[in-house]
């Protein structure tokens, strides 16, 4: 019998938000310039709502701004010329080039590439060998692909041009190696892409076999896909004889490990020589490094770790037959970690040195040759992160110094910086000066240090405020080109702005002006940069500014979002209130339902990510519904950062030491009570929590220790007893050695304080945190007699469990808040 129920009205508000994402409705919320090569401006595309195109060219000398040519003329040219269909304000044009001192642009349309004079429009078709200055650019192959793409690089551009007979798919490779999709490209297409020198593109056809990988370079260039290319490798330009690794700068020796020990031997004749004698099978000797002068080598002897395994069980494999067992190395908090020995031998004389140092037993050692080679630096960092030191030793004696040593009573931030991309240790090498960040002060700065000395010469950057990235050092100018947060009083002071400041302080030039979180793209001579701003309520907006002191040209474009809010899309509302101090700003988002009416109550759903290496309330504007598929269920959901997370002051950040289970839940519960005081259909009477990893933790954490404000959490592959989890992460905040603290903000052992409804989530091949963590909590609160609810999912990795544990979570949240 046929039913007269409509099927979406039978579907969760989980698959119905999946179903409901098609075009996003915002239009100019990105620009992609292209810069002019020997004048001062630009062009670029707007795709504009119901499929128009248009084409802006910009002076920036004059600061004008206007349509790149006569759209109508051109569209009328290019129907003269035997191209059907043209219409004005759906020219599909590429490859753009002007010449304004001849007043005239050439493009590619359809198969032909074409010359039109901008005071005529009479069009020239061009002759083949005449297709413009893109040069082809060969694939990479599999000896020479870097796994990641490069985070440096001049802006630049890559055609892509699909000669095979289906559909690829393009992904950039980020800074982690993982694939970014950038959409299809159907068979005989060209698409230029916006890109960065260095970066690494991976084309896949319709069955997921890698077609070429790319390396982007600074010359716009063009990646023609055959599917059948023969493999080339793309030669790097010769600097010179290279000398391999083992073989000394004069290429007189060669220096290899034999029996634990260190050797050398002459590359030309005979006469091999021992240089040390201590090395055993426990405690051997690893990777020699010569001195520039080759007169000394520099070798670790290396106790190793204790190997301690964690394990596996895959229970459904996906080709049958018996469960399976994985097993790998794991270290946990507390656990030995390989220890190394400095060790210095004088090639000449066979004379082994032993500075009188620490063994280095976190992190694998680094080391740094003066270009002299009297001298050799490498950092340490002490477990437990309270001290780092940056160590010098001379190699003739041995001598050791610490040119930076750095304690503190908290952790110094030296393990998972995700919210710092910042080098500690810059080395300048037109001077003897190093560029040193450090929270110190109490901010995170940059400071300019005489390596001879070891002296602080003066802080480049100071004050209440937090440095969040270099992304340049000019020796030649003395300036550091860098973003940073919390320098505008009047804006939230997790916004990203960019500045330019000289090496002793002076100069500070703020390059973006805006109430909005920041991203920049600089023309190629640097002269001027396309300042985009937004904010999770504020659509993006362009405008293009002078590098020299910031100020602006003119504005380009104002995303166009009138199509998105006809749809009933709205912003989340951000909102502050003040911490557990009582001064300090805490910022959070409160997302309301699309059916919002503010005579109801509502309960409330916190996502929760209390991760100290970063910050999370989203800060830039998106088109999507922020968990759309949550406040579909007629609950408001938000996202606060407390204190105990990064991007603020240290004291801010120093809350999480030793102190996990804190998660900044105080803050928060003082952020809810806020917003219930302003807004009577909040309730905080049914308050919810969820989270995964890190955030599975918290979420656990604000029922045990919070259980009179949290009533229901689910909690996905938590961590939920730091001496379980990775040894680096936790003995970052939690410190070393493991001590009581380790308990205390234990979820195990402290299972016996649930109060309310608690749901785990977990798959059973987490690489991530190993899944015991979270079946040891479930043991716990049975043994404690308490209710809880558990979903183990076979196969699944670290995360919410997939589809089905998403909506688990969703339907427990549902029922015990509605």
């Amino acid at each position: 019998m046929a039913s007269d129920v409509d099927p979406a009205a039978e579907a969760s508000p989980y698959q119905r938000e999946q179903r409901s994402r098609a075009g996003s409705g915002v239009y100019k919320s990105r620009i992609t310039p292209h810069w002019f090569p020997h004048e001062a401006g630009l062009w670029y595309r707007n795709d504009l709502a119901q499929g128009r195109i248009e084409y802006v060219v910009v002076d920036a000398r004059t600061g004008t701004r206007a349509p790149a040519f006569d759209h109508v003329k051109l569209a009328d040219a290019l129907t003269k010329g035997g191209l059907a269909n043209q219409s004005a304000d759906r020219l599909a044009v590429d490859q753009l080039e002007f010449d304004q001192t001849k007043g005239q642009f050439e493009f590619r349309a359809g198969k032909f590439r074409w010359r039109c004079p901008l005071d005529t429009y009479e069009l020239n078709k061009l002759e083949a060998g005449e297709d413009g200055p893109s040069e082809p650019l060969a694939p990479l192959d599999g000896r020479n692909v870097p796994r990641a793409s490069t985070r440096t690089g001049s802006e630049t551009q890559l055609t892509f041009v699909n000669k095979t007979t289906d559909a690829i798919e393009l992904f950039w490779l980020d800074a982690e190696g993982q694939r970014r999709s950038y959409g299809k490209l159907d068979a005989g297409g060209r698409r230029e892409q916006h890109t960065f020198e260095g970066h690494i593109w991976e084309v896949v056809n319709g069955a997921g076999r890698t077609l070429a990988r790319f390396q982007a370079v600074e010359a716009e260039s063009t990646a023609e896909i055959n599917g059948d290319a023969p493999v080339r490798v793309r030669r790097e330009p010769d600097r010179g004889r290279q000398t391999p690794r083992d073989t000394s700068p004069d290429g007189k020796w060669i220096a290899f490990i034999r029996e634990h020990n260190v050797f050398v031997r002459p590359v030309e004749g005979e006469g091999e020589v021992q240089l040390s004698r201590d090395g055993t099978a426990g405690n051997a000797y690893d990777r020699p490094v010569w001195s520039p002068d080759s007169a000394t080598l520099a070798a670790f002897r290396v106790e190793p770790a204790d190997e301690r395994l964690v394990y596996l069980v895959e229970s459904s494999p996906r080709g049958g037959g018996r469960a399976r067992l994985h097993q790998r190395a794991y270290p946990l908090p507390g656990d030995k970690f390989a220890a190394y020995e400095l060790n210095l031998f004088d090639v000449a004389a066979a004379r082994q040195i032993k500075p009188e140092v620490d063994r280095i037993d976190f992190g694998f050692p680094r080391v740094r040759w003066n270009r002299d080679g009297r001298t050799l630096t490498y950092e340490k960092i002490d477990r437990g992160h309270q001290r780092f030191r940056l160590i010098e030793i001379e190699a003739r004696t041995g001598t050791a110094r610490n040119l930076i040593d750095e304690r503190t009573d908290t952790f110094v931030w030296t393990a998972h910086t995700e919210g710092a991309d910042v080098r500690r240790i810059a080395w300048l090498e037109q001077t003897d000066e190093i560029v040193y960040a450090s929270e110190r002060d109490g901010w995170r700065h940059l400071y300019l240090i005489d390596a001879a000395t070891g002296s602080v010469k003066n802080p480049i950057t100071h004050g209440e405020w937090v440095v969040r990235g270099v992304d340049r050092i000019d020796e030649q100018q003395r300036q550091i080109w860098f973003r940073a947060s919390g320098m505008n009083a009047d804006q939230d002071p997790y916004f990203v702005h960019f500045y330019r400041i000289n090496f002793d302080g002076s100069g500070l030039v703020a390059l973006t002006v805006g109430d909005g979180n920041h991203s920049v793209q600089f023309s190629p001579d640097r002269q001027f940069l396309i300042d985009t701003y937004s904010r999770v309520d504020l659509a993006p907006v362009h405008v293009l500014r002078r590098v020299a002191d910031g100020a602006q040209v003119c504005e380009l474009e104002r995303a166009d979002i009138a199509e998105l809010t006809a749809r009933g899309w709205q912003p989340p509302e951000v909102f502050v209130a003040k911490g557990r101090d009582g001064r300090t700003d805490i910022w959070g988002i409160i997302c309301r339902p699309r059916d919002f009416d503010s005579n109801k109550k509502y309960p409330v759903i916190e996502s929760i990510y209390a991760g100290p290496q970063g910050s999370y309330v989203p800060k830039s504007f998106s088109s999507d519904r922020r968990f759309a598929s949550l406040t579909e269920m007629g609950c408001i959901v938000v996202q606060i950062d407390g204190m105990g997370t990064a991007n603020r002051s240290k004291a801010f950040h120093d809350v999480c030491w030793k102190n996990l289970k804190d998660a900044g839940l105080p803050d928060r519960i003082l952020w809810h009570q806020a917003v219930a005081g302003k807004y009577s259909f909040y309730d905080i009477s049914r308050v919810g929590i969820y989270g995964t990893s890190a955030g599975g933790q918290n979420a656990t954490a604000a029922v045990l220790f919070h259980p009179e404000f949290y009533k229901v959490a689910v909690s996905a592959c938590g961590c939920h007893d730091n001496r379980m989890d990775k040894a680096s992460w936790n003995e970052q905040w939690m410190g070393y050695p493991v001590g009581e603290q380790y308990s205390e903000s234990s979820n195990i052992d402290n299972a016996y304080r649930l109060r309310g409804k608690l749901m785990l989530i977990v798959g059973e091949m987490d690489t991530n945190v190993p899944p015991e963590s979270t079946l040891r909590l479930a043991d716990a609160l049975i043994r404690a007699d308490k209710d809880f609810e558990l979903v183990v999912v076979p196969g699944a990795g670290h995360g919410m469990g997939g589809a089905f544990g998403s909506k688990k979570m969703h339907e427990f949240l549902a029922k015990h808040l509605r």
